[in-house]
């Protein structure tokens, strides 16, 4: 029998036709080889395209390190090739006293385990060292036990210290922009680099007046803490918003995450562009006053820059009644700092056929992205003249009525 460690070359074991164990396995010539005696030329190199039949028990990491009383899964493959459906019971020998282990296929606990030809069987060795020094090294053996013949895969497991949690915190896109209306929401990922579990705290200190929330990706629910395994990693959503009075400019944000003695941070950044929002109001903040039919009337409104960005190219127009002049005094403001705000007067004609009552002229200032409108309520009156006209001639049909009376009633 020969361990698993010990390899031979293809060539060497073409020459000898015998059996031999590679890797924890049984390696065999074919029935045909062993029968030639007289075997024909072959060209150079055939005789390595020849190929292997064996049984294998096998691991990608004969050697490793394990935390002491943490459990660990080794995988395991046993390989049949070209031979009948071969049986195979598992031990395993040199594991110290108080060490836990079982081996597993597709998900149960098994003891043996059957091969068909050229098939390979994955299984997984579930070990849990007990308490012991930090650094030592165990050697122990797994057996595969076929007939009269055994698989032998020795293994090297050291026992390492645990490694506390380790955070990292790492952001898809540090820097957005937008505007004091927009929600800047940050992809972050966390991590714990540590071999022990933590729960995580979520901090974040920005400017006065911005919000900032956590939430797991494509979650809904708010966060303040995090659970977070040895080697996890996990995706946040981080929204910060800001105040509506907020200039423009670049605010920092210190996302930091902190878990025992943990701890990590980064920084984020909004880049606010700034908005202007303009504010149309009447004479005192009135929506109304009066004027009279045909004579000009002056009502100073003032627009205001609500925003943070300066209002550029502010133009007035109006909607009036027909027949009705409105004119506007200047008819462009050039700019509106953020924060200020200007006078403009509306002079407003109403058409002189126009009987007394209330009519709605709408006022509307636009500039460079921003615009608003008001709808003012104007009482007319008619104008005096009319009255006293219409006194006139009440008094002269009085006067030609008297004057008839008084001539022709004698007769």
């Amino acid at each position: 029998m020969i361990p698993a460690h010990a390899f031979f070359a293809r060539k060497t074991l073409i020459k000898s036709l015998s059996a031999t164990f590679v890797v924890g396995g049984l390696l065999l010539g074919t029935s045909s080889a062993l029968a030639q005696t007289a075997p024909a030329p072959q060209p150079p190199g055939a005789a390595v395209e020849q190929e292997l039949q064996g049984l294998w028990l096998t691991t990608p990491y004969p050697a490793f390190f394990a935390q002491p009383g943490e459990e660990v899964d080794i995988g395991l493959s046993l390989a049949n090739k070209g031979l009948p459906p071969q049986r195979v019971e598992f031990a395993i020998s040199g594991l110290p006293e108080g060490w836990q282990w079982e081996i597993e296929g597709d998900g149960k606990r098994v003891g043996a385990a059957i091969a068909a030809s050229d098939q390979t069987i994955d299984l997984s060795l579930k070990l849990t060292p007990a308490e012991g020094a930090v650094g030592d090294t165990y050697q122990f053996t797994i057996t595969g036990k076929s007939g009269n013949q055994t698989l032998e895969l020795p293994i090297a497991l050291t026992l390492a210290e645990t490694q506390p949690a380790e955070l990292t915190l790492k952001p898809e896109l540090p820097a957005l922009r937008g505007t004091v209306r927009s929600t800047f929401d940050y992809q972050v990922e966390i991590a714990n680099d540590g071999q022990e579990d933590t729960v995580v705290n979520l901090l974040a200190e920005a400017a006065p007046g911005f919000q900032v929330t956590f939430k797991e990706r494509y979650g809904s629910q708010e966060l303040t803490s995090i659970p977070l395994a040895a080697g996890e990693k996990k995706n946040l959503s981080v929204t910060v918003k800001a105040p509506e009075n907020a200039q423009a400019g670049q605010y920092p944000v210190m996302v930091r995450a902190a878990g025992g003695n943990a701890a990590a941070e980064t920084q984020l950044v909004l880049d606010i562009t700034g908005q202007a929002e303009l504010a149309l109001a009447g004479p005192g903040g009135r929506l109304s006053g009066d004027a009279t039919a045909g004579e000009q009337r002056t009502f100073n409104f003032t627009v205001e820059n609500r925003g943070t960005a300066p209002a550029r190219a502010v133009k007035f127009s109006a909607s009036p009644p027909s027949g009705w002049n409105v004119e506007f005094n200047p008819e462009e403001i050039a700019e509106i700092p953020a924060g200020e705000s200007a006078e403009v007067a509306v002079n407003m004609t109403p058409s002189d056929q126009a009987i007394a009552g209330d009519y709605v002229v709408t006022v509307r200032a636009n500039g460079d992205g921003a615009s608003d409108n008001e709808s003012f309520r104007v009482t007319v009156r008619t104008s005096t003249i009319w009255g006293v006209t219409g006194l006139g001639v009440i008094a002269a049909a009085v006067m030609v009525l008297g004057f008839a009376v008084t001539r022709y009633g004698r007769r």
